[in-house]
């Protein structure tokens, strides 16, 4: 078996599950500005949302706590069990469930965080605009991990480390929504953000991303190992947000 075969041949987008308790605690939230440019482009109140790929509930918290009901669908049982402990006592109804199969009542909001990649690239923005209300608002956005000095990402690039996540990029998705005929009003954002984070923070996130999850263990710990010893103590990461927003004629 190669190294590179997962041991459990799970399905796309349910690798993460082996890893959802490092998930919640390495990968970082959201800004709250995400949720202020949605809710300002939305224009009007914004009582109810669907969220796609909630794993953990990192954006489900972020707009659940401006009193918004937010119905969150995630498809690993083990992110979903991780969610619903995460989510408890605020205005969320996990559904453990794929974006696509999910055929609830229309909503004010549907938005992706870091998952738009998982979803059917034939269906995503047909089911997307059957789900919301009219001018009822789409809001996708991702964080691509980058080192923020260049000679510090380079030699943790050699030693193993993946290139920036662009899959959590949504723009490369435009042509897409252009094409579905049923959304305008297209804006996109870059909203710059830095942190510093420890050495083993930054390594507790890379052994979350599905280039590591998809090593057996033994070559997993390996390959983390060799980027963990060319890292500095802390690590400066450029984490600023995409955010990709339409609006539903």
């Amino acid at each position: 078996m190669s190294p590179y075969t997962s041991p459990s041949a799970a399905p796309r987008g349910l690798t993460f599950g082996m890893a959802a308790e490092s998930y919640e605690r390495f990968r970082p939230g959201y800004p709250d500005e995400v949720v202020e440019r949605t809710l300002a482009f939305a224009g009007r109140d914004v009582k109810r949302a669907v969220e796609v790929g909630s794993g953990t509930g990192k954006a489900t918290r972020a707009f659940a706590s401006r009193n918004i009901h937010v119905t969150a669908l995630e498809p690993d049982p083990d992110m979903f069990s991780v969610l619903r402990r995460e989510t408890a006592g605020m205005p969320v109804v996990p559904v453990h469930t794929t974006f696509e199969a999910y055929a609830g009542p229309p909503t004010d909001l549907v938005f992706a965080a870091a998952s738009w990649h998982w979803t059917d690239p034939g269906m995503r923005w047909g089911h997307t605009a059957d789900l919301l209300v009219a001018g009822g608002v789409v809001a996708v956005f991702g964080s691509p991990l980058r080192i923020a000095d260049p000679v510090v990402e380079a030699a943790a690039t050699a030693a193993g480390a993946p290139t920036p996540v662009e899959a959590t990029d949504p723009a490369p998705d435009r042509a897409g929504l252009a094409e579905s005929g049923v959304f305008h009003d297209v804006e996109e954002h870059l909203l710059e953000r830095e942190v510093v984070v420890s050495q083993r923070d930054y390594v507790g996130h890379l052994s979350t991303l599905s280039t590591f999850l998809d090593l057996r263990p033994d070559a997993r710990h390996e390959a983390l190992r060799r980027v963990a010893s060319v890292l500095p103590a802390q690590v400066h990461l450029d984490l600023g947000v995409r955010l990709l927003l339409a609006r539903r004629a």
